[in-house]
Parts: C-alpha cells; structure tokens; sequence
C-alpha cells in the first residue's frame, strides 16, 4: 500500500484495491480503479514513450486551450493545448500517506525559453477509497500579471457512450459548440445524452458538479471549484476515426467531463495563486 515509483510512473495503493497511476510525462492520471474496476479510458493506440500527449486518463492543459490564439506572440507559438502535458513533471512529496488516503504533489519543469513568464505549476494527486482529487496550483512569481488557460481533460471510462445520461447543467448555460462550427447556443436544461459528435464548451457553470449515469446501475459526479466552465466532448466515429492514437471504437468507451477556466484567460497579479480544484466520484 502507499506510493509506488519507477521510472516512468507513480502508483498509488490503498488497503480497499482502490489504486491511481500518473505518469510523469505530463503528470498525467492513466488509471484509477475502484472496486476492481478500469474507471479511466486510455486508447490501446497511445504513446507513453514520453513523445506524444497522451490520450485518454487526465491531461493537463495550460496555458492555452485548443489552438494557439493569434496573440500574444508567445502564446501564439504554442502547440495545440499548451506544454505541460508533454514535459517531464516530478514528484515533489508525499503529502499523505494513510489507510484512508494517499497524496502526492508533483511540480512542472520551466516552461520553455521562448516563453518569457515566471510561474510555478503544482499537482496535488489525492486516491480515497471511491474517489480521486486532483488540485492545479498556479503562482504568478514574476512581476507582471500573468494570463492563462487551464483544464483537466477527464476521460471517464463508460461501458457505452451512448447509454449515458448527463445530468447537473443549469438552464440557461451558454455553450460555444465546436462540433456546429462555432456556433453559441443556450443550455435549455433536463438531461444531455451523446446521440452524435459532441463538443461544447459550456461557460461559467453555476452548479460546479455534473453527474454521469453510465446507464448500467454506476457512474461518476464530478466536482470542481475554482474552474468556471467546463467541457463535454466525445468524438463518435464521425471525428474519433481520424484520430490516430485512437483505438477503433475507443470513442463509445469513454465520456470526456473537463473542467477549467478556457472561455478566456484568467489573470493574476505578481504574488498571486490560481487554485482549480476537482474531485471525481465512482457512483
């Protein structure tokens, strides 16, 4: 029991089988099993040889969500989604080591030189027995203010994608929708469900807490704090089969629920910290 290291991976362990691993490339979660049970989806067609981002688990976006914006020059530069999710993080300590939970904090290398802002980027790891906890500490350590974009890419392990029922979103929400083009639309309340290609972006969530019914008796609810919005996507064959590290109907697999602040970016002054808070819960 406790925490586990080698090379490439941390795994924490817990009395009740409960178990979490995080690679250090991108300091991404890969697996989170409850009850004995895969809760996260990662593609059989994923790299984990530290030279692509990863797909499936929990990967760190930041500073940008998506494509890079035309300004500023730096942030411009970025690759889709930003650095971190393809750096080499490391374990900083162990924050917790208990029968009831364990914790660790990771922290992020130096941004690349070409990206001129001063910041320190943390990752608090907890594993309880039906839920996991995964906290983004962000502080502006220069001497101007600091803008970015941040979000935790959950891909939720489900049986069939299209059995699930999506529960917890306010009427009223506004939601930019990739899948339309572009377009805006507002949330008109009751219940979402994945009939086809689904990408919004939902806007300052009011409730913070989204429940997914997998349609077979289980589950998640997740909550966030500090993160505004919050992002369902799920590809279906119509986008998922151009995706290369994409096994073949991986995309009926998994529901991606991801909170963070991309509707713009958020600021802090020099000293400050951003705190984005998430806990994932097994129904």
């Amino acid at each position: 029991m406790g925490v586990e290291q080698n090379g490439k991976t941390i795994v924490l362990k817990l009395a009740s089988g409960a178990s979490a691993e995080i690679y250090l490339f991108g300091a991404t979660v890969t697996s989170w099993i409850v009850d004995g049970k895969e809760r996260m989806f990662l593609s059989s067609k994923s790299s984990l040889d530290s030279t692509k981002a990863i797909r499936g688990g929990i990967p760190i976006v930041f500073p940008i969500f998506g494509p890079p914006p035309s300004s500023p020059p730096e942030y411009a530069a970025l690759k889709q989604h930003g650095f971190v999710r393809t750096q080499d993080w490391t374990l900083d300590s162990i924050i917790m080591d208990r029968d009831e939970g364990v914790s660790v904090r990771l922290t992020s290398p130096p941004p690349p030189s070409e990206f001129n802002h001063k910041f320190t980027l943390s990752y608090v790891v907890t594993l309880t027995k039906h839920q996991l906890s995964t906290d983004v500490h962000i502080n502006n350590t220069g001497n101007e203010d600091f803008i970015f974009q941040v979000l935790l890419h959950n891909y939720l392990a489900v049986p069939d994608v299209k059995k699930i029922t999506i529960t917890g979103l306010d009427k009223g929400i506004e939601f930019f929708d990739k899948a339309a083009g572009g377009k805006m639309g507002t949330w008109q309340g009751g219940e979402l469900k994945i009939t086809q290609e689904t990408d919004r972006v939902m806007w300052k969530v009011p409730s913070q807490e989204i429940k997914v019914d997998d349609g077979e008796g289980s589950g998640f609810l997740v909550k966030f704090r500090g993160f505004e919005d919050c992002t369902i996507w799920n590809p279906q064959e119509k986008s998922g089969k151009n995706m290369a590290d994409m096994e073949e109907n991986g995309w009926d697999r998994y529901i991606c629920i991801e909170p963070g602040y991309v509707r713009e970016f958020k600021s802090i002054k020099a000293g400050e910290e951003f705190l984005g808070q998430q806990v994932l819960t097994v129904l």
